[in-house]
């Protein structure tokens, strides 16, 4: 297994797509179809269901994709946050991230930092809570973004911001009229959210059953767009992070909150308990700071 290869699944992970992903990589179909069984083969699973509509990933494909991203981002930094650190006489600071973080903060955030500390790189990364907590524990990151609830014991904790969770549901669906969706009115319907990677999924889940609804998990998935393609058709429907659906959802589907006041992701930016911070850390959270005063 090649980080080339990985980058290869991902770019067909992501497309759904051997001809489309074959087309953005510059290679041929056949070469790329044959990768693609290569590392099935190697890790004796399968990693794409293909139909005649395209490929869907399998849950073993979910699960690679998360540690492809996390393998690919390290490799590219063996190889870069020296050296380009030392051409540019500048620094890598790396912010650890869960999930909805980086799409909320956007480019802009990014753009604006360096026009304040030219000299500090970021180095953004999404990760699942567990791969974020191990991080911070071998100090290979100063700083996270972290959903609540937060260890205290091993963790200083600073409120950012907070999501509301949504349903993404059909127009034609019956529940499309309602505009707060009970817990009790998704009994033994399908439904597609974030994989139990995320501590989304079990927050989620755990809300279901204490209002004795056992949810129908039709899909886990990472891809946001999966999850709306899944309302989109109507075999089922999407839970997302509100400011995440009205970004990309569809005219064919309307976007319904919880009718649970409480049914909301908090996030919060943590340090690891008695580690004095790098200068480049305090820069970023000061910078966090104003940011989140205007916003």
């Amino acid at each position: 297994m090649t980080t080339k290869e990985l980058e290869y699944f991902l770019s067909v992970y992501e497309t759904h797509s051997i001809k489309n992903s074959a087309e953005k990589l510059f290679i041929s179909s056949q070469a790329l179809s044959k990768s693609i069984k290569k590392l099935e083969a190697e890790i004796n699973t399968t990693l794409f269901t293909r139909t005649s509509s395209g490929l869907i990933p399998t849950h073993s494909a979910d699960k690679l994709a998360e540690r492809a991203h996390v393998i690919i981002n390290e490799f590219d930094n063996i190889t870069s946050d020296f050296s380009v650190a030392e051409s540019n006489s500048s620094t890598v600071l790396t912010v650890a991230a869960t999930y909805g973080v980086l799409d909320y903060l956007g480019y802009n955030f990014v753009k604006n930092f360096y026009l304040q500390f030219p000299n500090i790189k970021l180095n953004l990364i999404e990760l699942p809570e567990t791969h974020i907590s191990e991080m911070l524990a071998n100090n290979q990151v100063e700083i996270a973004f972290m959903p609540a609830p937060i260890d205290y014991t091993k963790f200083n904790a600073k409120f950012c911001f907070s999501w509301k969770h949504c349903l993404i549901i059909n127009r034609k669906h019956p529940l499309a009229v309602k505009k707060k969706i009970p817990y009790s009115d998704l009994d033994g319907i399908p439904l597609a959210l974030k994989g139990r990677s995320y501590s989304v999924f079990p927050s989620n889940i755990s809300r279901f059953l204490k209002e004795g609804v056992n949810p129908n998990i039709l899909l886990e998935t990472t891809s946001e767009s999966l999850i709306h393609q899944v309302a989109e058709t109507n075999a089922g429907i999407g839970v997302s992070l509100s400011f995440l659906a009205e970004r990309i959802h569809s005219s064919s589907t309307v976007i319904r909150e919880f009718d649970d006041p409480n049914c909301q992701k908090e996030v919060y930016l943590v340090t690891k308990k008695e580690m004095h911070p790098s200068s480049d850390a305090s820069c970023f959270v000061s910078y966090l700071d104003r940011w989140l005063s205007l916003h």
